[in-house]
């Protein structure tokens, strides 16, 4: 539990480039891996709409740490065994297709 908190309190924000305003990542890889490990998930859990994971009213994102957070989650919980630069490349690609985070 203390690992979850440091990366989420330490190493989330300095990933998300906060402090310079710019995600690391390539939104173009980002999306190649998010529709090979994330979209069917969310499809299956939005009557198949993957989107709306991300775009529906009450969705749990708020800020570039949240969202990279919930990458990491679902990383972990699934086993998919992303590396930091695969969940970076994430994390540019649905904040620049969904989220506009600054």
């Amino acid at each position: 539990m203390k690992k979850v908190l440091i990366i989420g309190n330490v190493v989330l924000p300095l990933l998300a480039g906060k402090a310079h305003g710019f995600l690391l990542g390539d939104a173009d890889n980002g999306e190649q891996i998010h529709q090979a490990q994330c979209a069917a998930c969310h499809a299956n859990n939005f009557d198949g709409d993957e989107s709306r994971i991300y775009t529906r009213d009450d969705r749990r994102v708020k800020t570039v740490e949240g969202m990279m957070g919930q990458v990491e989650f679902c990383n972990n919980q699934l086993k998919t065994n992303l590396a930091d630069d695969e969940i970076n490349d994430i994390v540019k690609y649905l904040n620049d297709k969904y989220y506009k985070f600054e």
